[in-house]
């Protein structure tokens, strides 16, 4: 009998060796990544959709950003420019974070990123843990804690009774060989049930096995929490503890030991599963867990993500070098930014704003002096500064402000509306959103271009104007050609331009934001440069002038009847 048990017994031990080797190999690689790769950019595939889908679940707090502020500061851009974490989760929650639906006070994330950021060696054993949680199947696993997300019908219990017949069949095959024809009908049994309940099965159990492979990464971060942390790490330790019998079932059908065995391992765990229906009596047992437990599995998922998350920001500032820490105050106060800088730009050139309500900010200046970069600019920092307590400046002082922006051109051709359209009902959202009391900051580029000059310049006057009421918290900066707006909102908009100069190889810009209106024109001197003929560039030029000299103000309105 021992002699019969030795070929196993040294099997076992040669594929545990084997395993234990190759594990070790793979985690010494993976840190040799790790080190190599901090404070560096990650270049990799993103899929968007998926990284979105924990934030488009969560309940609308009012505070996040909209689909069209989030597109016009492109941070789609910025998002993947800052993820530097291990896991699916860790992408969730920085976008969800970027986002500003996050209600975890600053303070506990600025702690995590800090740690991270002095503490090498836990930032790496974090990165360890956090790095089996990169299957994309990831992605999914939060709506395992939706209400009702995997209730069973009663009839569900035939199959743990059915498994267990199986099992109790193959241990009297040891005895009595014969039952070994009861296990092979069982294994037929088992691919049709398989085949039938596959596509249904197969979609929840591929989330399902991600939450072994999350608990235990979840059981390897306890010890990051600090009194600093408790806000986001409190409940890690507690809610681990009651999802205990779930991380069991969970085990049952988790490839993630069975691919760190190998392929042999995993091929092992495949028949296993067929033979036993480990899939299906998982679901079962775990469906009960599940509806009792879902709050505690949400929990885990947003903590998991909020430490990767907070490792992806301490990685990103390693790489930055202008960076600093935002102070904020009260809502009426002045804002202050020095030397603000656009993160996705190579060599940036810093510019300084200070502004206070209820003033707002004009900004004028030519075709690519840089206008709508330094509307970007401080959007992009203020969001940056209240979502990941991180701004690209020297100083950074002003409110907390809701941010909505009016920028990006675009026609809704799915609604038959027109670019003019939609930017109307996108101007007029942001107009309502004044009436509220917390501090806003909007931000327009060019309003109203796409309708004639009288009506913009009258339009854009009438909005401006009605954003910075007397009283009202807000900041409005807006962009724009028209100098008629300069002389309508005197007194209300301080006036800033971005200059140009004609040098030998064409226009030149310094990028730089200098006090007062634009008074330079560079529309016919490009005509000039690019061959234009001499007598059409004449024409216009004298056709410019004339145009200044008979210019007093805005010139009337027309009535609508005549637009059309």
């Amino acid at each position: 009998m021992i002699g019969t048990l030795l070929p196993v017994v040294f099997l076992l031990l040669t594929l545990s060796a084997i395993s234990a080797v190759s594990a070790w190999r793979r985690r010494r690689g993976l840190l040799g990544r790790l080190r190599a790769g901090w404070g560096q950019p990650r270049n990799q595939d993103r899929d968007l959709a998926a990284i979105a889908e924990f934030f488009r679940a969560q309940p609308d707090t009012g505070r996040s950003l909209d689909d069209r502020t989030w597109n016009d500061l492109l941070l789609d851009d910025l998002f993947a420019w800052i993820d530097r974490g291990e896991s699916r989760l860790g992408q969730q929650l920085l976008y969800d974070r970027l986002r500003g639906s996050r209600s975890a006070p600053l303070d506990a994330f600025e702690a995590l990123v800090t740690r991270f950021s002095d503490d090498a060696p836990t930032r790496e054993q974090a990165q360890l843990a956090l790095h089996r949680l990169s299957n994309p199947s990831m992605s999914y696993v939060h709506r395992l804690a939706r209400p009702h997300a995997f209730e069973r019908p009663a009839w569900h219990v035939v199959f743990p009774i059915w498994s267990a017949t199986v099992l109790v069949s193959l241990l009297l095959a040891f005895i009595w060989p014969a039952f070994l024809l009861a296990g092979v009908f069982a294994f037929i049994v088992n691919l049709v049930t398989r085949g039938v309940t596959g596509r249904k099965v197969g979609s929840e159990i591929v989330s399902f096995r991600q939450v072994g492979p999350l608990l235990s990464a979840g059981r390897a971060l306890v010890s990051i929490e600090t009194a600093e942390t408790k806000p986001i790490t409190g409940t890690l330790a507690a809610d681990l503890g009651s999802l205990r019998r779930l991380g069991a079932i969970a085990r049952w059908v988790s490839r993630d030991a069975a691919s760190a065995g190998g392929e042999i391992l995993a091929a092992v765990m495949e028949y296993l599963n067929i033979l036993l229906l480990m899939d299906l009596n998982a679901l079962y047992f775990a469906s009960r867990e599940l509806q009792s437990r879902g709050a505690q599995l949400l929990r885990v998922i947003e903590t998991v993500g909020e430490i990767d998350a907070a490792i992806a920001v301490a990685s990103w500032r390693a790489g930055e070098t202008g960076w600093t820490r935002p102070r904020f105050v009260e809502g009426h106060a002045p804002a202050s930014f020095t030397d603000l800088a656009h993160p996705l730009l190579g060599q940036p050139v810093p510019n300084s704003l200070q502004a206070a309500p209820p003033h707002g900010v004009l900004v004028t200046g030519s075709n690519m002096s840089g206008k709508s970069t330094f509307l970007r600019t401080v959007g992009v920092n203020v969001v940056l500064a209240q979502t990941i307590h991180t701004a690209l400046a020297a100083s950074y002082e002003a409110p907390c402000y809701q941010v909505r922006s009016c920028i990006g051109r675009a026609d809704d051709l799915s609604a038959g509306k027109s670019y003019y359209l939609v930017e109307v009902e996108s101007v007029l959202a942001l107009v309502r959103a004044s009436d509220q009391a917390d501090p806003h900051l909007f931000i327009f580029d060019e309003l109203f271009r796409g309708t004639n000059a009288v009506e913009r310049i009258a339009a854009a006057e009438a909005v401006l104007d009605a954003l910075v009421t007397t009283g009202r918290p807000h900041l409005v900066l807006a962009a724009t050609h028209d100098g008629e707006l300069v002389d309508l909102l005197a007194g209300k908009y301080t006036v800033f331009h971005f200059g140009d100069a004609v040098g030998p190889d064409g226009l030149v810009f310094d990028f730089r934001l200098t006090p007062g209106p634009a008074t330079s024109r560079n529309a016919i001197t490009l005509l000039r440069l690019n061959g234009a003929p001499a007598s059409l560039v004449s024409r216009a030029m004298d056709r410019a002038a004339a145009l200044d000299r008979g210019r007093t103000g805005v010139p009337s309105a027309v009535s609508p009847e005549e637009n059309l």
